[in-house]
């Protein structure tokens, strides 16, 4: 069963003809800067228009942009997540979980990267949409703020579509893959064996992770790994 599909789509200068069937579950896409990645994303949320082919997918879609402040309101954090989550009552809960209720009554426009990462992603997830994406999940995130991120993608039982290039956070949530290359579909098929892919092609623009690089130099489980240093399991 897919969750999107994309049929001879293009978004002049930065999509050319592609064609994808993106299944349920969580999908990384991948790639250099510039590839493509946020484009697509964007078509999968609804928020950019194809200028030719068609895309196919759930209408509500709950999207972590690139830029996380873009989506901010104001006044306070507690404000602009209550907006998505139901109520401050549920927002304070969340911010609370996620170790953010310290922030609760700053504006959101004084958080660092990290903190609006969270902010961002909790105000996607939180009203539950059918699908949600998720772009440059790892950006601005200290160890503990991607373990936690992880545990939140493990624990959505919504289509999830990621892009970015930190392969060892995609080899722990992700169970399938899609690199682009110059707007271009590159490679596309199950984690594992992209991984594999990326290892041997060099021309794909990706650096496999310090996790996913030792798994592969011992012959181990790559995902295994990832999953470990993450600490979700699947």
């Amino acid at each position: 069963m897919y969750a999107w599909l994309f049929q001879g789509v293009s978004v002049w200068g930065r999509l050319w003809e592609v064609s994808l069937s993106i299944p349920t579950g969580v999908t990384a896409v991948l790639g250099a800067n510039g590839s493509g990645k946020t484009t697509l994303l964007k078509l999968a949320a609804r928020l950019l228009k194809p200028d030719k082919g068609l895309v196919i997918g759930p209408r509500r879609v709950g999207a972590a942009l690139q830029n996380p402040y873009l989506g901010f309101l104001g006044p306070t954090v507690a404000e602009d997540l209550a907006r998505t989550a139901g109520g401050r009552g549920a927002a304070l809960s969340l911010l609370r979980e996620a170790g953010l209720e310290y922030a609760a009554e700053r504006s959101p426009f004084t958080l660092s990267m990290g903190e609006a990462r969270i902010l961002s992603v909790l105000m996607a997830v939180s009203w539950q949409p059918e699908a949600v994406v998720i772009d440059e999940p790892t950006s601005g995130l200290d160890v503990s703020g991607r373990r936690w991120l992880a545990r939140v993608i493990a624990g959505l039982d919504t289509p999830v579509l990621i892009a970015g290039h930190d392969l060892d956070f995609a080899a722990a949530v992700a169970d399938w893959a899609v690199v682009l290359g110059e707007g271009r579909v590159r490679a596309e098929g199950y984690m594992d064996t992209i991984l594999e892919t990326i290892s041997r092609r060099p021309d794909l623009g990706l650096e496999p992770g310090p996790a996913v690089k030792a798994a592969l130099e011992r012959g181990l489980d790559p995902r295994c790994t990832a999953r470990c240093v993450y600490g979700v399991g699947r």
